[in-house]
């Protein structure tokens, strides 16, 4: 119980807490994140087309529709993982949302990238959100 007080008593007086200040990265940070967007953009962009034009081979188990989210998802995905990474390493050692991640006690690369980089691809279910009243997305289930 004498641990928890003194825990305590330091928390109170000295506090831990995050601000959107911790959220912001430098500008080379951007520039890398900007161009791995990017990268993922047109390698979607050449998925597409590969589909459009019937070249895209699917997997066994898997319609050419099923390949076609997998590989989108996939490259999606890499992309926002590699920018959260990226954000982590770079960002500040004294930075409360990198300390609460690399130490495990909340979050990880992916809550860093959400704040810092990019939301990234939303699945349900390993697919993209579906379509839902009118041809509309729904912003909830």
């Amino acid at each position: 119980m004498g641990f928890q007080q003194i825990v305590n008593y330091w928390l109170f007086h000295n506090s831990f807490s995050i601000g959107i200040s911790n959220t912001v990265t430098d500008r080379k940070t951007m520039e890398y994140i900007t161009d791995q967007i990017k990268l993922c953009k047109d390698n979607v962009a050449k998925l597409i087309k590969d589909a459009y034009l019937n070249k895209m081979k699917s997997k066994p188990g898997m319609t050419i529709c099923e390949m076609f989210e997998s590989s989108v998802s996939t490259e999606l995905n890499l992309a926002c993982g590699k920018s959260g990474q990226y954000a982590e390493k770079h960002l500040k050692e004294d930075n409360n949302v990198k300390q609460i991640s690399i130490t495990g006690l909340k979050g990880s690369y992916i809550n860093i990238s959400q704040m810092s980089a990019c939301i990234g691809q939303q699945s349900v279910e390993g697919k993209c959100i579906p379509f839902g009243f009118r041809h509309h997305i729904l912003p909830h289930l």
